[in-house]
């Protein structure tokens, strides 16, 4: 269980940062990569999908997280 847990987190994180690595790639705009939080930021819908999936990957990692934690208590 562990090792799921960071498998999901490192692969989210790997493929969220991938999207915004594509995303500099392809606009040049490091000030949007920095500040991602804004609605700056035009993905593409490629980046999109792939940012939407690494958050769910990092999302499902913190609950897997949550749970064993419940059940250890």
């Amino acid at each position: 269980m562990v090792y799921l847990e960071t498998t999901l987190l490192t692969l989210g994180l790997l493929i969220v940062l991938g999207a915004y690595a594509h995303y500099w790639h392809r606009t040049g705009d490091w000030r949007g990569v920095a500040r991602f939080w804004a609605r700056g930021m035009a993905l593409s819908v490629a980046e999109f999908k792939a940012q939407r999936a690494g958050v769910l990957l990092l999302l499902l990692a913190v609950v897997i997280r949550f749970a064993r934690a419940l059940m250890l208590w």
